[in-house]
This record gives C-alpha cells, structure tokens and sequence, in this order.
C-alpha cells in the first residue's frame, strides 16, 4: 500500500532512522561485550553479548524493512519482538550488574594463569604487555627472579629497555581489571542505549502502524462516499 507524504510517510522515516541508530548501538554491543567479557575470559559472556547483539540487529533489519516496504504486519512483528528483547536485554543488564566482582576476579584470574604458564605461554603473555601496557603479574620486579634478570621487550615502549623511563610499571592484573571495569561501565551504557532506541522504535512503529491504518480508512471512506 503506497502512500503519498502524510503523517504515515513522517512516521515510516522516523521509523527507518530510529532503526537505523538501533543497529549503530548493536554493532557498538557485539564488538564491547566481546572485548570486555573475551578479555575478562568469559567465553559465554562474550557470546550471549554478541548473541543479544546480533537478535538486536534483526529485529532492526526487520523493523527498517517493514518501514520500506510499509507492511503492517512486519510493524507489529517488530513492536512484539522489540518488546521481548528489551526485556531480554534488561534481564542480562542486572545479571551482568550482579556478577561484575565475579567477571573482574575471572580477568585476574586469567593473567594469574598465563604468568603461572610461562615460558610456553610467553607469547601470550607479551601479547598482553603490549595491548594493556603493562609489565609482569604486579610490577616488573616480577621478572627480576628469573635467571636471565632481564626484561622482554614488550614490558617497553618501542621494545627499548635500555632506559628506565621506557619500563612500563604497571603490573597486568591492575590494568587488565582497570580496563574490564571501563569496558564494563561502556558496555552497561552501550545497553542503555539500545534500550532507549528500542523504545523510540517501538513507539514510532505503534504510530506508524496507526497513521497507515486511519489513512486506509479514510481512503475507503472516500471511495464509499463517491
């Protein structure tokens, strides 16, 4: 049913534009969950955010159809869907709220088991120094036992130790938690967000949907009268 500009045309823009900041907010929740949740290594955590992500994002691609194509049924499939996933997404929100401590102690956790795994698990332990900035569990000094009484290069800037001032001195487990816990606070926003979105999604479909409707009316009123 094509419709010529009117309150329903203003809607179905209004309801593409929302969908369209709703997927901007779903790719901004895959790409931090997986970041903070990976990071703290949480597999599953990292999966459910970007499975939440990822249903958010249909339900988007739904809803800027259904504004194309002007189907009132993909309207109210969308208004029902978007409901149950903002319900959805408060629910992980407060779990994710009630078990933070537990994620933040997982990243620690982590960095404890890769410097207890040294020297096969080296590799990923540079690879940490390098990303966070960091040098050794707690500070460099936990280097300095060993044989070698060297730093690897990775606990540098540019991957020069020759000067002092180059020595990162934080330790990983203070910057791998400090960086969770900002991540963490982006991801709770991030949700807040999409939730609001959602809303404003909802409400300009409901509208949508009622525009289409009474225009449909008062088309067949005229034919009637006619």
């Amino acid at each position: 049913m094509k419709v010529p500009f009117s309150t329903a045309t203003l809607w179905k823009y209004v309801f593409l534009v929302v969908n369209c900041m709703i997927t901007a907010f779903d790719v901004l929740l895959i790409s931090c969950g997986v970041v903070s949740l990976g990071g703290a290594g949480s597999l599953a955590g990292a999966y459910t955010a970007a499975s939440i992500g990822f249903l958010a994002m249909f339900i988007a691609l739904m809803g800027a159809m259904a504004s194309v194509r002007q189907s009132l049924i993909l309207s109210w499939a969308y208004i029902v869907s978007t409901v149950l996933c903002i319900v959805l997404q408060t629910v992980g929100m407060i779990a994710f709220g009630i078990l933070k401590d537990d994620f933040t102690l997982m990243a620690a956790k982590r960095v404890q088991g890769i410097w207890n795994g040294r020297p096969e698990t080296q590799q990923e332990m540079d690879a940490m120094q390098e990303q966070h900035n960091c040098c050794g569990r707690d500070s460099p000094q936990d280097y300095l036992p060993d044989k070698q009484q060297t730093l690897p290069s990775s606990c540098c800037r540019w991957g020069d130790c020759a000067e002092d001032d180059n020595i990162l001195a934080r330790g990983c487990v203070d910057a791998v938690t400090s960086f969770f816990n900002d991540q963490s606070d982006n991801l709770v926003l991030i949700i807040v967000g999409l939730i609001a979105f959602q809303v404003l999604g909802v409400v300009s479909a409901y509208y949508f949907t009622q525009s289409m409707v009474n225009h449909k009316q008062k088309r067949e009123q005229i034919i009637i009268n006619e």
